[in-house]
């Protein structure tokens, strides 16, 4: 079967689908992912065929301005995620910019290559309307921890104009059956369909030095602010810091950046190496703990690696990540308000030494492998859509 895989230009929302992508090419399917063409480049290095399909959002400079905005009425610390409603449609504004922009290329590309069945990253909003207008089953792909299913009541209101520019007085596809790669323990408790799949991390093509298997006489701690926060604000990309304040421990800090963001780290101890491209899969469970923003491909790639994580999240969505894991024993975090060298360094001390937190995430890594697999999910999606025909 001919299967679209559709996303926008964020390469932390696609890397979730390349796993299952991946297995539906093996078993013989065609997959094409059409994206934003700022994607395209993400999608080929990921080994999949990509269409580019409308024009790219600026999805940092969206999110900066807002967050910006939010500073100056919140405060340092985000808005609590149970708050967000009081937003209401304003949750959804990235995918309908997203939608907006690439809506048109997308039926163009859709209409020509007829697709069997459209999978579409969560705030993709153009594929479940494309799919729609062509009658095809779709299926919703989220990214783990399912913060953007907090806000579906509010999306067909905020695609009111967008659906009425395209005839569609609804959008069924909206309420599609989600492939859910969150371990059941952590996921939120929302009132739709999931098919839960066992996450599989990909963190995009690098190639490993030899020192990171090289034997170690002191824990590794990891520090990663992502890929998206410098995008952001770069204010945001407090790595420095944080390596800092934790190489007083007697450990080896790795500090994985961005090419972008390397010139916020300034000068490091010794015990410091700086890093950039190293896939997080092959990294993290090598690392005795994860000091991050609470990013989800962090999140979810520690997680699966048994490794625990102690988080410092900037955003709504990812204090919704620190407050889970939390509270599932996987982790701590502190609020960018109590962010001091003093804290960190106790709470690394703490997590370093108390086995607790080991034990915890390695339950929930258990039960992530014993989810059913990308190449199992391929299957199961297979006949779903041919006992739809």
């Amino acid at each position: 079967m001919r299967v679209l895989i559709t996303t926008w230009n964020w390469n932390t929302l696609y890397f979730p689908l390349v796993p299952l992508a991946w297995s539906l090419r093996a078993q013989g399917h065609e997959v094409v992912v059409a994206t934003q063409p700022g994607l395209v480049g993400t999608v080929r290095r990921s080994g999949l065929p990509a269409a580019a399909v409308g024009e790219s959002v600026d999805a940092g400079a969206m999110m900066g301005g807002f967050l910006r905005r939010l500073a100056g009425s919140e405060g340092v610390d985000p808005p609590h995620w149970r708050d967000m409603h009081r937003y209401g449609t304003s949750n959804c504004r990235l995918g309908v910019a997203a939608c907006w922009a690439m809506m048109d290329g997308l039926l163009d590309f859709a209409r020509r290559w007829r697709p069997d069945v459209v999978l579409y990253e969560a705030w993709t909003y153009a594929g479940p309307m494309v799919a729609d207008l062509l009658g095809v089953p779709a299926f919703r792909h989220t990214w783990g921890i399912d913060y953007a299913g907090l806000f579906r009541e509010f999306e067909a209101e905020a695609l009111a104009d967008v659906r009425a520019h395209w005839g569609l007085d609804e959008v069924p596809s909206l309420a599609a059956v989600s492939v859910d790669p969150c371990p059941p323990q952590l996921q939120i408790a929302l009132p739709d369909s999931r098919l839960p799949m066992q996450y599989v991390p990909y963190n995009g093509p690098g190639v490993l030095p030899d020192w990171l298997n090289e034997p170690r006489s002191r824990k590794r701690v990891c520090v990663s602010w992502g890929t998206s926060s410098g995008r952001f604000d770069r204010k945001m990309v407090v790595t420095g810091q944080v390596v800092r304040a934790v190489a007083g421990l007697d450990v080896e800090v790795v500090a994985a950046v961005t090419a972008a963001d390397a010139d916020l780290i300034g000068e490091l101890p010794a015990n410091v190496r700086v890093v950039s491209g190293i896939p997080f899969n092959a990294l993290l469970p090598r690392c005795d703990l994860v000091i991050s923003h609470a990013g989800l491909g962090t999140v979810m790639t520690a997680l699966a690696s048994g490794t625990p994580q102690l988080l410092v999240p900037q955003m709504t969505d990812t204090a919704l990540n620190a407050e889970i894991l939390a509270g599932h024993g996987c982790g701590e975090f502190l609020l960018p308000s109590e962010l001091t060298d003093e804290i960190l360094l106790e709470k690394a001390a703490r997590m370093l030494e108390d086995p607790a937190f080991t034990s915890a995430t390695a339950s929930v890594r258990d039960t992530m492998r014993q989810l059913p697999t990308p190449n199992e999910m391929a299957a199961h999606l297979t006949s779903l859509v041919f006992s739809a025909v």
